[in-house]
């Protein structure tokens, strides 16, 4: 049901109907067993408006970041949840009222919110350098405490990282790095670009470069390998002319190719190629690593996209932009700068994730919630999970029932697991018609046989973005939260 205080939209009501709380629950009831060798943290992340947005047409990525964290020991689980107070929150808390247009819109922003930062950390949640980071790719990461999800202020590395950020930066887990990049705003009269950090593994920022990209476009994530990152921009059009005039701020632009720009990883600008693929939509990969000189890329992506409008303001249906698991190659040794892709399956998926253990590095299966029934998978609610076998495209899938709106699917390892299958794969579903969230842990091997463990949140958390889980024995575990 709607609550008349905020406007009608899809993003708004039944599983993503905000619930305006933060929530300590110490020990929550678990349907089945959990396993004894499942121990760590499962953050997640998503938009949760504290106020009602303005007149103008929500859009899901608009509402302000609440963080989730689930504490698995011993056969047991707490919670915790918290929104991240940045700047922009703060604000409207003081003033009782959203004041932001949405995406920031400067046209529909209200004068009190002038000379504050958009910033919603509301897409992604990371363990890197010590430290808990809410993201959005549109400004700085915002630190929170691990464990008691306080808000601790921007992450600025030093000066360098003032303006953006990536919603998906990658942890090397071989080197302990964690690769970004973020988009730089456009002054006038030059390219747009983006910037290209390294972090080690203490939380230094080692390297940032400036890179010319073709176009402005919404960089939502990037591809890296052991020696080489990409930087995919895809025909979604940024524009905050277009927004200032009345149009849509981010639009699908059908003329535009999706292009490639390969570098070397500790390369600068001047070392970028770019490759073209056909016009695709693409803002999430499951792993990316180099074979025989090639680069491959398995990626959710689609001829179009019904999150955002074309640039005329019309919008074009689910059915015609499902996202299905694609293989992107990219051959720097060829004759040719064309991408050559290959369906692995056509399920329509969302948020494809590897074991993150092996990013950069070969992998062979892909975790993901998929869709078999909704009719819009992101309003209505992705009703089932699944895992793709990479090298032959089978799959290992769970339908929770129609009406059912299942999040990402994350691999955890058990205890002292080295194997890409040893372990669990865990996800947040809230059933149709539900009371309440289920967080529902799978073998990782065998999810078609169901759950193994139900835990019961009694109250419907509304559905978000992304979710990491960490091991108690991960050293990025260790680093911020300690010996267990």
């Amino acid at each position: 049901m709607a609550d008349s205080r905020y406007r009608e939209s899809p993003f708004l009501t039944g599983h993503h109907r905000p619930n305006r709380m933060e929530v300590d629950a110490p020990d929550l009831f678990i349907e089945g067993e959990l396993p004894a060798d499942l121990a760590g943290v499962f953050y997640r992340n998503g938009a949760e408006p504290l106020y009602p947005p303005t007149a103008e047409d929500y859009h899901w990525f608009d509402g302000d970041g609440m963080v989730y964290a689930f504490f698995l020991a011993d056969g047991r689980v707490s919670l915790r949840n918290r929104w991240v107070r940045t700047g922009k929150l703060l604000l409207e808390m003081k003033e009782g009222r959203r004041l932001f247009g949405v995406h920031g819109n400067p046209a529909t922003t209200d004068p009190l919110a002038a000379g504050t930062r958009y910033n919603t950390a509301n897409t992604n949640i990371v363990l890197h350098g010590g430290k808990l980071l809410a993201l959005m790719e549109g400004a700085p990461p915002v630190e929170l405490d691990p464990r008691t999800l306080d808000t601790l202020g921007e992450e600025h590395y030093g000066g360098v990282v003032t303006t953006t950020f990536g919603a998906h930066p990658t942890v090397d887990h071989g080197t302990g790095e964690m690769i970004n990049i973020g988009s730089v705003a456009r002054r006038k009269g030059t390219a747009p670009e983006l910037r290209y950090d390294i972090i080690d593994f203490e939380g230094k920022l080692i390297t940032s470069e400036t890179v010319p990209v073709p176009y402005q476009s919404m960089l939502h994530t990037f591809f890296v390998t052991a020696n080489h990152v990409v930087f995919p921009v895809t025909p979604l059009d940024v524009s905050l002319r277009r927004a200032i005039s009345g149009g849509p701020m981010v639009a699908w632009d059908p003329d535009r190719p999706t292009l490639l720009g390969v570098m070397p990883r500790r390369g600068g600008a001047s070392d970028v190629r770019w490759f073209e693929a056909p016009p695709r939509h693409m803002m999430h990969q499951a792993n990316v690593w180099e074979q025989d000189g090639r680069l491959i890329a398995d990626v959710a992506a689609a001829e179009g996209t019904s999150l955002f409008p074309s640039l005329d303001g019309t919008r074009r249906p689910h059915r015609e932009t499902r996202q299905s698991l694609r293989r992107w190659i990219i051959d720097p040794a060829a004759a040719t700068d064309v991408v050559r892709e290959e369906i692995l399956n056509d399920r329509d998926i969302q948020f494809p994730r590897p074991d993150d253990r092996l990013a950069t590095t070969p992998s062979r299966y892909a975790f993901a919630n998929s869709n078999l029934h909704s009719a819009d998978g992101r309003a209505d609610g992705m009703d089932s999970v699944v895992r793709v076998d990479t090298a032959d495209g089978a799959e290992d899938l769970y339908h929770f029932g129609d009406g059912a709106a299942a999040g990402e699917l994350i691999f955890a390892p058990r205890i002292g697991g080295t194997g890409e299958l040893d372990g669990y794969a865990v996800t947040l579903v809230h059933r149709a018609g539900a009371a309440d969230t289920q967080l529902a842990v799978f073998d990782a091997g065998d999810l078609a046989a169901g759950p193994l463990a139900l835990v019961h949140i009694p109250f419907v958390i509304p559905s978000g973005f992304h979710c990491n889980y960490y091991s108690v024995d991960s050293p990025l575990y260790r680093q911020a939260l300690g010996a267990s």
